[in-house]
Order: C-alpha cells, then structure tokens, then sequence
C-alpha cells in the first residue's frame, strides 16, 4: 500500500508551525467552547515557557525593554520561585498620578537603543503583546474561589499588566499589526469558502465576514510593513525571523496545560499567518485568482480567532481601567486607603 504524502512542517513563507487538519492526527476543539480564561496552571512550569521564548528566540531585545519577567507566569510565584503577591494600588496620593499613567488610554512609548534593529523590536513587540493578551484574558476570567464565580481580577490585572505601559502598548501593537494583515488580504478573505456544513454556523460566517472586512478597511493604512526588511542583510534578517518564530510554535507543544497550549498555538498560528500575509507575498498576490497563496484553513481560523481574542483583551483593558478609576473616587470620597477585595 501507499501512504498520504505528508506536508512539510512548514514552507519557507511561513513563519509559524501550521498543523494542518487534513495531515495526520489531531482532536477538533471548540474554541468557543474552551474560551482562555485562568486554569491555575502556574508555577515555575509557566514561567519556564515564557522565559525560553524571551531568553533564545528575541534577538536580544528583552533586557532593554524589561528587567525581569517575573509576575507574569504566575500570579504567585517569581521566576526564581519566590513568593511574588499582587501588585497593590499606592497608598500615597503623590504616587496615584504616575500609577494612572500606566493605565491611560495612550502611552508614551520607550526609548530603545538606536542600534537595535527596528525588524527585532517588532518580534519582541509581537510576542509581548501575545504574553500580555493572555494574561489579560486570564485575569478577566478569573476564578474567585471564594465567591464561587468566574469575575474580573482588578489585582491580577495590576501585577501583570497595569503597571506595565510597554506590555499594554504591544497588545494593541498586535492589534494594529493584526488589522494591516486582515487589510491587506481583504480580497482573498471576502472570496475565501467558509463552509463547513452546518448551516447555522455558515449562514453566521456569511453575515459577519463581510462586516469585520468593511470595518478593517476603514481603519486606513494602520501599520506600514513596506519599510521593514530593506537593508542590505534584509533577507537574512527575515530567515532569522522566521526561524524564531516558528521555534516559538514549537515551545509551546511544551505547555502542560492543555487548554493553555491550545490557547498558544491558535494565537501563535494567528500572528504568524498575518506576518506571512505582510512579509511573505505582495499585494498583488492578495488580488485576481490567488494561485500563488498557501494559507491553509487552520491559518485562516487562528488569523480571525486571534483578531477576536487581542479585541477582547483591548475591551477588557477598558472594564479594569473603569473598575480602578472607580476604586480611586471610592477612595477619594472616603479619604480612605484603597483595597481589592
């Protein structure tokens, strides 16, 4: 007998592992179903993911933008698996004014070292922004073993993400870098065949496809990926590019929470098809027939999935910047010392 020719674990234009379904094994989830929220996967295991990916595959980056990646692995426990508690409000009225800062609706941006090469902060840009989208939804879902119920974490939110202008700015970086893609394959998408015979769920695609393409494409030019892998080294820096990311797919199989890993991989696949969409083919491409694109269904799915969930978090972001501003003319009010219950 003969065996199914089996696809590459990936083609040079990709930039992310893409299991595709029609090749070997592999379980149907209901992404709807397992939405990412907390799981109490914690601990050292956690940290050891997210350090793996910062350590070896960000060209270096990390140690200028951030000091440590402690608190955001765990909600409980450092890096170095010492206790690390939630992050508290101040308790000083001098200190609210810089704190607030860090929750407004525009940062400031940081200042980087010339010398870092504009293609490497955008990679560590992207897998910040997906760090801190997750931890986002994590603390919006959290479960609150006291009152028994899935609730916002206000503290949660603080210690991961709050107090952190730059991993708030890479959330919506993502969600920019994410909106360019979706422009940019327009035409491709609006022709794409969704169906997947159940006609509720079709009947669903068919009316909401067209809306999300109409409001991307008003947006304008959001994010311009022309100027990016121009230098003479341009071609190798974009291999180099692609063999991090793709390795970062890979660490992820490495998660021993399985709805985790689900989570990481669709999100993983989402960026990198839209990086494959901005870097990987030019606009014409994306017109007439499209016989020169390879997008497989799963890199289809995880780019509007992955659209969904960095909404989401930027949604979110909104409910804990209303739920602290609350807190603080509670505290105003009563000249009191603020406090998350």
């Amino acid at each position: 007998g003969s065996f199914p020719r089996q696809r590459p674990e990936f083609t040079d234009k990709d930039f992310a592992i893409v299991n595709d379904e029609t090749y070997g094994e592999g379980v149907w989830l209901d992404l709807v179903e397992n939405p990412e929220r907390f799981t109490g996967y914690a601990g050292a295991g956690a940290n050891a993911i997210w350090m793996s990916i910062y350590e070896h595959n960000c060209f270096g980056v990390p140690p200028y933008i951030q000091d440590t990646a402690g608190g955001w692995g765990s909600q409980l426990v450092n890096v170095d698996g010492k206790s690390m508690p939630f992050v508290q409000p101040p308790r000083k009225q001098r200190d609210l004014a810089p704190f607030l800062e860090s929750l407004a609706e525009e940062d400031a941006g940081l200042t980087l070292p010339a010398d870092v090469p504009k293609e490497y902060r955008i990679f560590y840009r992207a897998v910040s922004g997906l760090h801190a989208s997750t931890s986002t939804h994590i603390c919006a879902d959290y479960f609150n073993a006291t009152s028994n119920k899935w609730e916002p974490n206000l503290n949660c939110f603080i210690a991961r993400i709050g107090a952190f202008p730059d991993r708030l700015q890479n959330i919506y970086f993502n969600f920019v870098l994410l909106t360019r893609a979706l422009q940019k394959m327009e035409p491709y998408l609006a022709a794409y065949d969704y169906s997947t015979n159940a006609k509720k769920e079709d009947r669903a695609v068919a009316r909401l496809i067209p809306k999300l393409l109409k409001t991307v494409k008003k947006a304008g030019l959001v994010f311009d990926d022309s100027e990016l892998f121009l230098a003479a080294n341009g071609r190798a820096l974009k291999a180099e590019f692609k063999d991090n990311f793709r390795n970062i797919s890979r660490i992820m199989d490495c998660t021993g929470c399985e709805k985790c890993r689900l989570w990481g991989k669709t999100q993983t696949l989402g960026i990198g098809t839209a990086l494959k969409a901005l870097f990987s083919y030019p606009d014409r491409a994306f017109r007439g027939r499209f016989t020169s694109l390879d997008f497989k269904r799963n890199e289809i799915v995880a780019l509007i999935t992955t659209y969904f969930q960095f909404s989401r978090s930027i949604e979110d972001i909104g409910i804990f910047r209303a739920m602290y501003q609350n807190l603080v003319t509670d505290w105003r009010a009563s000249n009191a010392v603020p406090t998350i219950a």
